[in-house]
Order: C-alpha cells, then sequence, then structure tokens
C-alpha cells in the first residue's frame, strides 16, 4: 500500500488531522471528479438526450453489479436508496406487525438503527428490546439466546456500533437468530468500506450501508441487500415511477420484479450513484483485507499511546474493536477537548459517548496519531 500516493489523492488530508471517517469521510479525487465529470456531461449534452440516459442506466446498473461484487451477493439483491434510514425503514414498514411482535436492538444503537422498530412499537404496539453489549462483550452471543422468543419477529444490529465502536460477531449473530425463526440484518455504516464484508457468508436477511463514511464516496446515496430468500417476506409499501415493471392504469393493475429493485423508486441522483461504484473500485484496489490490516495495526499504535495521556482510557474492547476507538479523560469535558483539538490544532474528532471518538482510516499515519496525543496531553494539563 503506497501511503503517501493514497494520501495524496485525498486533498482534505493537507489541511486537517482528520479523525471522523466514522462520521463524513474526506473524498478521493478520483470518486469527486467522477461524478462532478458526469454533472459537467450532462450540463454540456443535456441530461434527456437518448444516448446520455443510455450511458447514464448503463453506468448505474454497472453500480449494481459492483455494489453486489463488494458484499458477496446478486445483483438482484441489491437495491439503491438515500441513506441507512431509509434502508432500514423498507425493512421496518414491509413487515406485517401484530402488537407484541418482537424486535431486538443494540442497546448503542445510533438514532437510524432505533427510529424505525420505534415507529413499529408506537404505531403496531412491537416491543423493542435492547441487547445489551457492555461491560462483557464476550457474553453478547448468549444474552441474544435470552432475549430470542417465538414472538421475535426482527433482530436488527449495528454490525460495528456507532459510539465504542464494538465489532459484533455478525455471522453468529445471524445463525441465532434465523434459527429461533427471526429475520437478522445489520446495519453496516461503521462497517462496510473497513473489511472485507461477505454476506452470503455472513447469512443475513439484510444489510444496509452507506457510502459516505468508511467507503469514502459521496453523500447521499446507500445500498440495502436483502436476501432472495427473504424478499417475499418484505411487502412494498412506498412506490412511484420506475419501480414496477408492468402498470395498466386503466386495470388498475401493476407488477414488480421479483428482485430488490422493487423497493427502488423515483428519480434517483445517478453521479452520485455511479460515484458510490467508484469508491467501491477505489477500496478493492487498495485491497480490504490491506486496509484492515493497516487499520488494526495503528488501531494498536494509538491504544498503547493512551496510555501516556493522564486520567486517560480507551471504552472500546480492544478485541472488539475496528477502526473506531472512543477514549475518554477523567475529569475532562468530551465537547470542550474536540473544540481545543479542531481550534488549536486543526484535528477533527467528535464526542458520541461520554468520550472522544476518533476513527482510524487506512490512510492515518503514526505521525498523526502522535499528534493527537501530544495535543490531548496540552489540553489535560
Amino acid at each position: 500500500m503506497d501511503i503517501e500516493a493514497i494520501r495524496a489523492g485525498i486533498p482534505a488530508l493537507r489541511e486537517t488531522t482528520f479523525f471522523n471517517t466514522a462520521g463524513i469521510a474526506p473524498m478521493p479525487s478520483v470518486v469527486a471528479d467522477e461524478v462532478v465529470g458526469l454533472i459537467r456531461w450532462e450540463e454540456m449534452q443535456g441530461r434527456y438526450r437518448p444516448d446520455v440516459m443510455e450511458v447514464m442506466s448503463g453506468r448505474a446498473e454497472e453500480t449494481r453489479r459492483t455494489t453486489a461484487q463488494f458484499f458477496g451477493v446478486t445483483p438482484e439483491e441489491i437495491t439503491f436508496t438515500h441513506s441507512i434510514s431509509e434502508g432500514l425503514n423498507i425493512i421496518s414498514e414491509g413487515l406485517d406487525w401484530r402488537a407484541g411482535d418482537e424486535v431486538i436492538i443494540t442497546d448503542q444503537e445510533h438514532t437510524s438503527g432505533y427510529m424505525p422498530w420505534a415507529l413499529r412499537a408506537e404505531q403496531q404496539g412491537a416491543v423493542v428490546k435492547r441487547l445489551r453489549l457492555m461491560p462483557d462483550p464476550e457474553g453478547i452471543v448468549d444474552r441474544l439466546r435470552g432475549l430470542l422468543t417465538d414472538r421475535t419477529r426482527v433482530v436488527a444490529l449495528s454490525h460495528v456500533t456507532s459510539s465504542l465502536g464494538i465489532r459484533l460477531p455478525a455471522a453468529e449473530i445471524a445463525r441465532v437468530g434465523r434459527a429461533a425463526g427471526a429475520l437478522v440484518g445489520f446495519d453496516g455504516a461503521q462497517a462496510a468500506g473497513q473489511f472485507p464484508i461477505d454476506l452470503r457468508e455472513m447469512g443475513c436477511d439484510f444489510y444496509a450501508a452507506t457510502s459516505y463514511k468508511w467507503c469514502l464516496g459521496p453523500y447521499g446515496v446507500s445500498t440495502l441487500y436483502v436476501r432472495q430468500g427473504t424478499l417475499h417476506r418484505i411487502a412494498v409499501r412506498r412506490s412511484g415511477a420506475h419501480a414496477p415493471v408492468k402498470v395498466d392504469m386503466e386495470a388498475g393493475t401493476f407488477a414488480f420484479p421479483d428482485t430488490a429493485r422493487k423497493f427502488e423508486f423515483g428519480a434517483r441522483n445517478l453521479p452520485l450513484r455511479i460515484g458510490y461504484g467508484r469508491t467501491l473500485r477505489y477500496l478493492s484496489e487498495v485491497g480490504l483485507k490491506e486496509i484492515e490490516a493497516r487499520v488494526q495495526d495503528t488501531v494498536r499504535y494509538f491504544r498503547g499511546r493512551v496510555t501516556e495521556i493522564p486520567g486517560a482510557r480507551v471504552q472500546t474492547p480492544e478485541r472488539f474493536a475496528a477502526g473506531a476507538l472512543n477514549v475518554a479523560v477523567e475529569g475532562a469535558d468530551p465537547r470542550a477537548l474536540q473544540k481545543a483539538l479542531w481550534e488549536q490544532h486543526r484535528i477533527v474528532a467528535v464526542s458520541p459517548a461520554g468520550g472522544l471518538r476518533f476513527s482510524v482510516a487506512f490512510f492515518t499515519t503514526r505521525e498523526e496519531v502522535d499528534r493527537v496525543v501530544e495535543a490531548l496531553k496540552q489540553a489535560v494539563r
């Protein structure tokens, strides 16, 4: 991995020490150029020319194939959304709920992973149960078994949690949950782009992922995987142009494709979708295994250096860590630290869970970690 060439291709890194890839990542020039170039091409040619439409539609479908390959599934199991929230709502709304039906989420879900199920509780009388992750992450699967009942309809968890960056044993969770008769799926916001993900091997029913975090892609485009054998269980609750394969308005009949495309309707920003495909190819060119190895090496280095900061401790459990570390400093206000890091050192981090979350990406260097540690030492004197 040529880290200098990679960093040279991400201009935002020239002026900023960036530790918020888990929030919104800096975008490589090759991805931005792809999106802007397509918009400029549409500007010059006109968007409703048959030849332009053919090219854009073809490139958009190429992105579907690229996305499917990235996640180890088929294009027929991939639909595009605007956000992970939209994808999870497709699943949540698409099930027939009865009062007392249960859904299991973690006790560390992002709002995006909570609200689709909270609405089912409010509107259909579903019961939302929370799977406790800390302080004993080793017992996650056993605690899940204890929550499962014959009323459990869905297990919907973060693959990697947003606040503490805990990486869940997704394949084992999918096996246990599906064996109990539940649909099992994951919010992949903090996972996709960090390490290889084979959804077929994982065995889940659905998986929502996005472009603009660890994948370093454009904002406003995401994807939802729905396993072929699960598609018939998720009804279409919203629709419009482009989703049906056949519509007869006079007869009042219509038909949807037997693929995940049935959830995809209305006008879409195709340059953004094509940019998403470009960012997935970019990551594949760098190498997901190489990305994971480099991130883990830098995370270990970061964890070791945190011990030098007075009163600091890493809240993220070591064996379950991915690329984000949540660092708490005793007696210090994390939001004040966040502000000081930015205003005094141009270091970008956030404070979502009683500490500072530092996202270690594959482009992060040890020199940047050193900069953070020295800045925190100054701030807590």
